[in-house]
């Protein structure tokens, strides 16, 4: 049983472990776009409980960055690092796939 990420040999099943979960995606997704809120993030459908997890996961791995501001109410704002940008074309590929393959006509 695998129990780290970085046991594992394939690069495409280590990077499967990490970003391979479709909340995961949708957060990355979002964050393409630039800096968002928790509550901007939430509002893509992802379950409180289940985005607080993804997004500590993401900046664990130095894929997201996590910024608080010193304001009542106390304000975060979550930004892909330049590892999260690596990323996009990822992503795209998995747009064009999603266009080409699944447009469901």
């Amino acid at each position: 049983m695998v129990r780290n990420w970085a046991d594992i040999t394939c690069p495409i099943q280590r990077t499967a472990t990490l970003f391979a979960d479709v909340y995961t995606i949708i957060i990355l997704r979002e964050l393409m776009s630039g800096t968002k809120r928790f509550t901007v993030l939430q509002e893509a459908g992802i379950n409180p409980r289940v985005l607080t997890q993804r997004l500590r996961n993401l900046v664990n791995e130095g894929v997201v960055v996590r910024t608080r501001f010193a304001e009542r109410p106390p304000r975060v704002e979550y930004a892909l690092t330049p590892k999260g940008e690596a990323l996009i074309p990822v992503l795209d590929a998995l747009k064009n796939f999603g266009e080409k393959y699944l447009s469901g006509s």
